[in-house]
């Protein structure tokens, strides 16, 4: 046993004394409230992923909040053996340290992230913040398995030229080279040079109401593409045997040009045919006094972009990555992908956010908008969802859904010519919420029995001072 003279404790207070010390606390609070300011002035002027990646997510906030620990426990251990008075001092140091602990775990092991569901669709996947690299390779041009898969944080280690980001492939080497962290995109179609790509198509319909100039790009050879302009669709792709129904223009890609074949919605059997180059127009006989122009014709092409960098970032902008292939550079835009041609294979490369299958399916049944009187602007809404085992749940701005474990909230909605389209649901798992109230919790009645006995002290001094 150590007695209070023996040489183990004072040695232990010794070791103790620096990490009890009232210097390292004040230096602690001031470290916190430098990152706090720092992380804050970082939100106001980029975002806040700019700020969790800058500052909050970094080691000199986890070791100022682990030192602060230390300090806690430090301090406590410093008024051994504790007495009834310092019940409400070590109670308040304790809420705090679980506090912490709560936190830390929901950082490690929490889930925050969004969900797009369209009306009437379902969805199962939480798309988070995280980033990750994935190519899948394919050598018949159509079946494609999963040969990478890597998490990268390019925001706060951005590849270079001289040390790269290299994915391994069966040619070579896929290297990323570069990465900007707000741009501005803008959508071009170039020619490919391998010759392996789909056909790309830049048209033009115009009558005196209509003016649409679009690209067309397959995919892949023979796939079919479409663009719907209102009063018809274009697609460009394998021409069937009948239609649909509808007002449709069908362009395949042959050698010099294109075949079309155009379908009213009167009839299933095909209406005008012809072939057309570049530079050529014709009318399609929708009534309407339309004229179909062929601006731009590369039989095998791929999408790229002109991209635009900006020091802070927009509701517009987003981040790319230069990857270098065989000599060939291209940019791949957050959440899009690249496909990179050889001899002998076809690698598609993505570049995005994480998506994590959350385990069950979400529908959404309906969704509703409510808007300020004579304004397009959103007052409240709402999404009525169903999930395996409950039938119908509203989730409104203040009335989430918690089911296995997850909490979803209705954070926002997309809409498409002034109709919404689709409802945005933010999903949290917070496994460290339990230890985060039983600290504060723990801390507030520290401090409250704190209060208390400062209260006693207080009673007692007076009703000494009025004896004497």
């Amino acid at each position: 046993m150590t007695t209070p003279g023996s040489p183990k404790k004072s040695l232990l207070k010794r070791l103790n004394k620096p990490l009890a010390s009232l210097k390292l606390a004040v230096f602690i609070i001031l470290a916190i409230a430098t990152l706090t300011a720092v992380g804050t002035i970082i939100e106001a002027k980029y975002d806040a992923y700019a700020a969790k990646k800058l500052v909050y997510d970094t080691w000199m906030m986890y070791t100022v909040m682990s030192l602060l620990v230390i300090n806690l426990i430090a301090v406590m251990v410093d008024r051994l053996p504790w007495k009834r008075r310092h019940i409400a001092f070590v109670l308040a140091h304790i809420g705090i340290i679980i506090l912490l602990l709560g936190a830390s775990i929901t950082m490690k092991f929490g889930l925050d992230g969004s969900m797009r569901v369209a009306i009437g669709d379902k969805n199962n996947f939480v798309q988070t913040g995280d980033t990750d690299l994935v190519v899948y390779s394919s050598f018949d041009g159509d079946r494609y398995s999963k040969t990478f898969e890597s998490e990268v944080d390019f925001f706060t280690k951005p590849p270079t030229e001289q040390k790269p980001f290299e994915i391994p492939a069966v040619e070579g080497a896929i290297k990323v080279v570069d990465y900007k962290k707000y741009v501005l995109p803008a959508r071009k179609v170039v020619a490919d040079e391998s010759g392996k790509a789909g056909a790309g198509l830049r048209f033009q319909i115009q009558n005196p109401n209509v003016n649409v100039i679009e690209w067309l790009v397959q995919r892949k050879s023979n796939s079919l593409e479409t663009h719907n302009f209102g009063p018809a669709q274009v697609h460009l792709g394998p021409i069937p045997a009948k239609g649909q129904m509808k007002n449709e223009i069908y362009l395949s890609p042959e050698k010099g040009g294109l075949r079309y074949v155009v379908f009213y919605k009167e009839s299933e059997k095909p209406g005008k045919k012809g072939f057309v180059k570049e530079g050529d127009a014709f009318d399609p006989g929708f009534k309407m006094g339309m004229q179909f122009r062929i601006l731009r014709f590369l039989p095998s092409a791929v999408e790229d972009w002109d991209l635009q960098e900006l020091e802070h970032p927009t509701p517009l902008t987003t981040s790319a990555v230069k990857i270098v292939f065989e000599g060939k550079e291209h940019w791949v835009l957050l959440n899009d992908m690249v496909k990179l041609f050889t001899n002998n294979a076809v690698y598609l490369l993505t570049y995005g956010n994480r998506r994590i299958d959350v385990g069950f399916p979400l529908t959404l049944k309906s969704f509703e908008v409510d808007r300020y009187q004579g304004t397009t602007r959103a007052m409240a809404y709402k999404s009525v969802v169903s999930v395996p085992g409950i039938e119908n749940h509203m989730i409104s701005m203040n009335e989430p859904l918690k089911y296995k474990g997850l909490t979803i909230y209705q954070a926002s909605f997309q809409e498409e010519n002034g109709q919404p389209v689709a409802s945005i649901f933010s999903v949290n798992a917070d496994p460290g919420r339990f230890l985060k109230y039983l600290g504060s919790l723990i801390l507030v009645v520290g401090v409250v029995l704190l209060m208390w006995f400062k209260h006693l002290d207080f009673k007692i001094a007076k009703k000494s001072g009025d004896k004497e």
